[in-house]
């Protein structure tokens, strides 16, 4: 238990770090201030349970000691008081006498709080760190619609994790490779509005660029392609977007309104 007071915070604080990496907005900062925040909430109700079961361990075993050790008498002690050979009348009570009131025997018993019996279950951010990376590793190893299933599921499963937003991109990817369009183009939506600072933005915006392209909306493609160049030049995802926009203009006849690609 101690050892799970002393990890808990430690993981969630790492957590903090890999949160900080992913981006400098606003919205990371705000995902920074709350897990501080959950972090000493943690770190308090760790403390103080983590004393509670001290103290109840120890007194389950000055019990479990009591129990196991048959009573001792001394040499030389008396004998009963009570003589052997004593007989044991009941008196019945006076006719016309009221009887007492039942004098309540039960014990209540107290059920402890689900909270903390989570919590003492639970394991510790560094296991549930490991086991993200391995269910990661395991969706990427798949294909087809099989991989867009488990990086979305991953997604959903660790939305905090630092490569939450990279398996949301490349679930998108996965769909429309597969050829569902709808699922691709919810997914990347979903990328771009849920980690505005991650660095799969670039990818989310390229994918949304497509989704556009698909239904034939050109005018919301091409500001898209316009917003990735601007605001990520330095990408694959931007360097790509610049040549699409050099293609749609060479088909309109107009001049380009950024860069053919990015530079270094």
């Amino acid at each position: 238990m101690t050892s799970f007071a002393r990890e808990a915070p430690a993981a969630l604080l790492l957590l903090l770090l890999f949160v900080g990496c992913a981006g400098s907005g606003g919205a990371a900062r705000r995902d920074v201030d709350a897990l501080r925040a959950e972090v000493g909430s943690l770190r308090r109700d760790n403390e103080e349970l983590s004393r509670k079961v001290d103290a109840l361990a120890g007194r389950v075993e000055i019990l479990s000691s009591r129990l196991a050790r048959p009573p001792q008498r001394e040499e030389g002690a008396a004998g009963p008081i009570v003589p052997p050979d004593l007989a044991v009348v009941r008196v019945e009570p006076p006719k016309g006498a009221r009887a007492p009131p039942p004098v309540p025997t039960a014990v209540a018993i107290a059920e402890p709080e689900p909270g903390r019996i989570e919590a003492l279950s639970r394991r510790s951010g560094r296991e549930l760190g490991q086991d993200a990376d391995d269910e990661l590793r395991r969706a990427r190893r798949m294909a087809g619609a099989a991989r867009a299933h488990a990086l979305e599921d991953f997604a959903a499963r660790y939305p905090r994790h630092p490569s939450a937003d990279n398996a949301l991109a490349e679930a998108s990817a996965a769909y429309a490779e597969a050829g569902k369009v709808e699922a691709a183009c919810d997914l990347a939506r979903r990328c771009a509005r849920d980690y505005p600072a991650g660095d799969a933005m670039s990818d989310a915006l390229e994918r949304l660029a497509w989704c556009e392209s698909r239904r034939g909306a050109a005018e919301a493609e091409k500001r898209l392609l316009e917003r990735l160049v601007a605001e990520f030049p330095r990408t694959p995802a931007a360097e790509r977007a610049g040549t699409r926009l050099a293609t749609i203009s060479g088909q309109s006849g107009g001049t380009p309104s950024g860069p053919a690609r990015s530079g270094p």
